[in-house]
């Protein structure tokens, strides 16, 4: 029983009264095992504290299990002979039999062969230790550490006590010495040449370990409620990809197009070693766990074997079955809530294996295949830049002429995922493919499967009836000719018409002739099962204000006055102040991400330059090449830039260090002279290039029309100009490749190690 005394919570004036109380719900009560108050203690008011004791059972926290992994990391040097040595002895199968069979027997051999060479990791819970310091010694002095400390539980004496504390000082010491020596051994590897892929590693640790959250162990359910339960975060995961990849935009039918009869020539060896070349290094395996490397490590014996048994799988048009079955990883958008299914985008990790058969068929396809000049995404010799160029070019003319310039950026939902699969036969027989290539990437796709990998684990296996594969070697240009064949009647040419992959620029002299684009793109996508997203569509104009811009069922398109596009934002004005700001908020932003290099009092300045020239400098200056900087843009880019150098140097304005010292001691050169060769760079690259390019046409193009009142705005042009009578060079010096780099190239200093 408790006290009166312990039950008055307000207490003025000789009255006593019980007017505060804690609040819990309904279903957390039975979690409430004593309430009262502290007589003599006030809070505020003579209202005295209440204190309750709660029994709270703490969640179990399951760590995700984690297969073992082969170590191909180590296969390089002496490592990558041994391997082959035992492959040749072990013996690849013969490639001309049943594909299961052949494919599940070659598959065994190569990953007992690299067990037995390279290892595996012990699977558990990935850390994000920095590096490792145990060893044999601390191990001793830290058991005798444990011993000492369960004697002293068992006995409580004062003598295990002592030597316990004993015990536990002569650990501390060995653990600090261990940790010192093993830092002094790695920031001496660090400044080696040859430790540049560990010095991003280290920063890409040191960066997991400061986040609060490092994966997402909750989700969201399609009604909003937070779902924590292993098993119920698996099936939301697995229902939400299991719709998004199995349902299709409604279309309108369309005549089947002729097959083309014809021969499908039998692959060569050079084509299998061209793309296995093509394939990058390093990347994340599909369930077979065979990456690019074990081919690459057999050679020539690895070219013959898959050029027979690519010849095989297209022969008898049959794909080994486990070449179906895909990983799918969300990755967060960066954007929106965590939580959402939907702000995460799915990466499928497929066989390699398929991935060089993908690179084959992608190399055929595209020498019979051309792309229109309008697209940019996925296409050799074109870049976001060059669309980024053509934008910019295009609306700086037309301000300078004093001309409205009308611009609509089209966004296609899920237009990877929602691509109606036979819309791509179609538009594949449409561009003459033989039938027999048709057939070889419809077997690729026939029957895939996928299961989503998360914090709790595998999903179970779901289909995938619709869209392409986000992963692949060879969904972009299926993609990207998909898209190019269903508006083809629409391509007006740049300027006109900008894509990069699925996004569009529309650009037009006036806003009734924008509108009437947009709704004749609207129609042809929606008639080949794509579809706008209107929440992501956004108009702009130079001249602003006007009536809003409709689609074809009356719905408003956003309107705004700065666009985010391909990286670089653009602005109605046609300035880049905008532009500017975004790009140093980019930089910091990857800054941030380095801090465990950059902030670190023990890596040197040198090293820390190093990661601010290849991680920092080129997030600011992306997209720069086109900028007609003014000297304020100059000035703000190097005040971020002397913040972020002079905060690495540990130094701050109140020392005294001038601008031209901290840059000596990072070696960077001043970022204005990096703008200036970045631009003449381009300008070389333009200048060089057929005068029927798009970005050469965007360049030389002249609006009709007369200049306003007033002094000019900048151009791009006139920035350029003044960069080459400042080097000294004329436009007929870029046409010599090699001698415009070395009269307009400006090398960040360089120490006595990079210079031999």
């Amino acid at each position: 029983m408790k006290r009166e005394s312990q039950k008055i919570t307000y207490c003025s004036g000789g009255r006593q009264s019980e007017i505060d109380y804690i609040l819990v719900r309904r279903r957390f009560l039975k979690t409430v095992k004593n309430v009262k108050t502290i007589p003599g203690e006030e809070i505020a008011g003579q209202h005295r504290p209440v204190v309750a004791d709660v029994c709270i059972a703490l969640q179990k926290h399951t760590k995700a299990k984690r297969e073992p992994r082969i170590r191909w990391w180590k296969l390089a040097g002496e490592t990558q002979k041994t391997f082959r040595d035992k492959i040749i002895a072990a013996g690849l199968p013969e490639p001309y039999g049943h594909i299961d069979s052949v494919w599940a027997s070659a598959a065994t051999t190569i990953l007992t062969c690299a067990r037995d060479t390279l290892g595996e990791t012990k699977g558990g819970r990935r850390g994000d230790r920095a590096t490792w310091f145990w060893s044999e010694d601390v191990q001793k002095i830290v058991k005798a550490k444990k011993d000492a400390y369960k004697a002293w539980q068992k006995t409580k004496s004062l003598s295990s006590l002592a030597e316990y504390k004993l015990r536990k000082k002569e650990a501390k010491a060995a653990v600090a010495r261990a940790k010192n020596a093993v830092m002094d051994e790695l920031y001496d590897k660090l400044e080696s040449s040859q430790a540049e892929k560990h010095v991003f590693r280290l920063a890409k640790a040191r960066h997991r370990a400061s986040l609060d959250v490092t994966e997402v162990r909750a989700v969201k359910n399609e009604d909003g409620e937070v779902l924590r339960d292993p098993v119920a975060v698996k099936e939301r995961w697995r229902v939400y990809f299991e719709h998004l990849l199995n349902e299709e935009f409604p279309r309108k039918p369309k005549a089947p197009a002729e097959p083309v009869a014809g021969p499908m020539q039998p692959w060569t060896a050079d084509e299998v070693r061209k793309a296995i070349k093509k394939m990058k290094a390093g990347k994340a395996t599909g369930p077979d766990g065979i990456p690019v490397e074990a081919w690459r490590s057999l050679g020539e014996l690895g070219v013959r074997w898959l050029t027979e048994f690519f010849n095989n799988i297209t022969r008898s048009a049959k794909m080994p079955e486990a070449w179906r079955d895909s990983i799918i990883v969300p990755i967060f958008k960066r954007k929106g809530d965590a939580m959402n299914c939907t702000n995460y985008r799915g990466i499928k990790l497929i066989a390699h294996t398929m991935k060089i058969y993908e690179r084959l068929l992608d190399m055929r396809l595209r020498e019979m295949v051309e792309i229109s000049p309008d697209q940019f995404g996925f296409v050799p010799e074109r870049s976001t830049i060059d669309a980024i160029f053509i934008a910019r070019q295009l609306m700086e003319k037309y301000r300078e002429k004093n001309k409205p310039c009308h611009l609509a950026f089209l966004d296609l939902e899920k237009a990877y995922d929602r691509l109606p699969r036979t819309v791509l036969w179609e538009v594949m027989r449409e561009r003459g493919i033989p039938e027999c290539m048709v057939r070889t990437v419809q077997v690729m796709y026939d029957g895939s499967t996928a299961r989503v990998r998360t914090s709790h684990g595998m999903t179970s296996k779901f289909d995938i009836t619709v869209g392409v594969h986000q992963g692949s070697a060879l969904s972009p240009f299926l993609f990207i000719m998909t898209l190019d064949t269903v508006v083809k009647h629409l391509l007006e040419g740049p300027p006109s018409t900008l894509l990069y992959a699925d996004d569009v620029a529309l650009i037009a002299d006036s806003r009734a002739e924008l509108q009437l684009k947009i709704q004749k793109w609207q129609t042809a996508l929606a008639d080949a099962g794509f579809k706008l997203n209107l929440k992501k569509t956004e108009v702009m104009s130079s001249i602003g204000g006007g009536d809003a811009m409709l689609d074809e069922n009356g719905t408003a398109f956003t309107q705004t006055e700065e666009f985010q596009y391909l990286g670089s934002i653009l602005s109605a004005d046609g300035t880049v102040d905008a532009a500017v700001r975004g790009r140093i908020a980019c930089a910091w932003l990857k800054w941030r991400e380095s801090t465990g290099i950059l902030c670190d009092r023990r890596c040197s300045r040198v090293l820390k330059g190093k990661i601010y020239r290849t991680v920092v400098r080129p997030a600011m200056m992306y997209g720069s090449e086109c900028w007609p900087v003014t000297k304020a843009h100059e000035r703000t880019l190097n005040t971020a830039e002397m913040r972020m150098l002079r905060w690495a140097c540990g130094l701050t304005r109140r020392d005294k260090v001038c601008n031209e010292d901290i840059r000596a001691l990072m070696q960077t050169a001043p970022i204005q002279q990096k703008l200036r060769a970045q631009r003449l760079r381009w300008f070389g690259h333009v200048i060089r290039r057929s005068p029927l390019h798009p970005t050469r046409k965007a360049m030389e193009m002249e609006v009709s029309g007369k200049r306003p009142r007033g002094a000019p705005k900048k151009r791009w042009k006139d920035t350029v100009s003044k960069d080459m009578r400042e080097l000294g060079v004329t436009k007929d010096d870029a046409q010599d490749r090699d001698l415009w780099r070395r009269r307009t190239k400006t090398a960040d200093p360089a120490n006595a190690r990079d210079k031999r």
